[in-house]
């Protein structure tokens, strides 16, 4: 023991942490809590560069127990108006860096990004939502693209049946199917929400699988693969190119829109088995917590349905 009775282990990794810049500590967070987190290797690049180009210059160099209120003002005051969706991703990326810094008692008197600049009007654009077909017209373009044989169309018309985001359909591959339950389990690392999540493959899913069968290679081989090589991956503007030669200004997410419409005219399903069908959290934690069921048999109801009408498009007056 030192003298006074302090631990002499103790003392050094205290005084060791008094001395840890915010530059070395949001390299340390980047490798431990968003590599991990992430399998988008573009985001992961852009959550430290963000930090390096804009926070780095102010308090790169000082250690994070000095860092004040002022300084994170410093930063984010200059791009708050002229680069608001920039300043905002800083600000919550050090909020991440800060919170690790407690959390390992790097710091101990809070996280001084909290309320800065909180209240302060922005005068930035108004995020533009994506634009969306109705669910008529969304059944309509589906029967379009079920009759071309394309990579692209088939994903295309994928998406629709099964209202998924396209990302993940992109990266689907054979062994999430399950043929025996017709389910499509979707690993969490190709969720949004980073949950797992199982779809219930209506008619109309099914048979756009079969059709894909001849793209098939292997039993893990991506369901959808590029042109350019079984192996690679289809790029995200085949589906956007290919919606726009029929459809200018509509978006493939759009159909996600289009496919809640169509669910909230169906009463007899409720709200939550709506959001969940899109795997929209429903609810506080709390409640999530208590309530552990996936609405699955309802889901299967709803997206049997939901297949049904993509197969009377034919019908649909234009």
């Amino acid at each position: 023991m030192a003298r006074g009775g302090g631990d002499p282990i103790e003392q050094a990794e205290t005084s060791a942490k008094l001395y840890i810049t915010f530059d070395e500590l949001a390299e340390r967070v980047h490798q431990e809590w968003i590599i991990p987190k992430s399998s988008n290797g573009k985001h992961v690049d852009q959550w430290i560069n963000t930090l390096r180009t804009y926070a780095s210059p102010v308090i790169g160099k000082k250690p994070v127990h000095l860092i004040s209120r002022a300084d994170i003002f410093t930063i984010l005051n200059p791009i708050w108006k002229t680069k608001h969706e920039t300043a905002r991703r800083v600000r919550q990326r050090m909020g991440v860096v800060f919170d690790y810094a407690l959390e390992t008692e790097i710091r101990t008197d809070g996280n001084p990004v909290a309320d800065v600049l909180k209240n302060r009007r922005n005068e930035a654009p108004k995020v533009q939502h994506f634009k969306a077909a109705d669910w008529v017209e969304a059944a309509a373009i589906f029967d379009e693209f079920k009759a071309k044989d394309e990579v692209g169309a088939l994903a295309l018309c994928f998406t629709i049946a099964t209202a998924v985001r396209s990302g993940a359909v992109r990266k689907a591959r054979w062994s999430e199917i399950d043929d025996c339950r017709f389910v499509w389990d979707i690993p969490e690392g190709n969720m949004k929400s980073r949950e797992a999540f199982s779809v219930p493959l209506n008619i109309q899913a099914q048979l756009l699988l079969e059709k894909a069968e001849k793209l098939k290679t292997g039993p893990n081989s991506l369901i959808f693969p590029s042109p350019a090589g079984p192996d690679k991956m289809l790029s995200e503007n085949t589906m956007r190119k290919l919606l726009q030669t029929s459809r200018p200004g509509l978006t493939v997410h759009g159909f996600r829109t289009s496919f809640r419409q169509f669910a909230e005219e169906q009463k007899q399903f409720s709200r939550e088995v709506k959001e969940y069908s899109l795997a929209h959290n429903v609810g506080s934690k709390v409640e999530r917590a208590y309530n552990r069921g996936d609405y699955f048999d309802e889901r299967s109801e709803l997206m049997e349905l939901w297949g049904k009408a993509l197969a009377e498009a034919g019908a649909f007056p234009d």
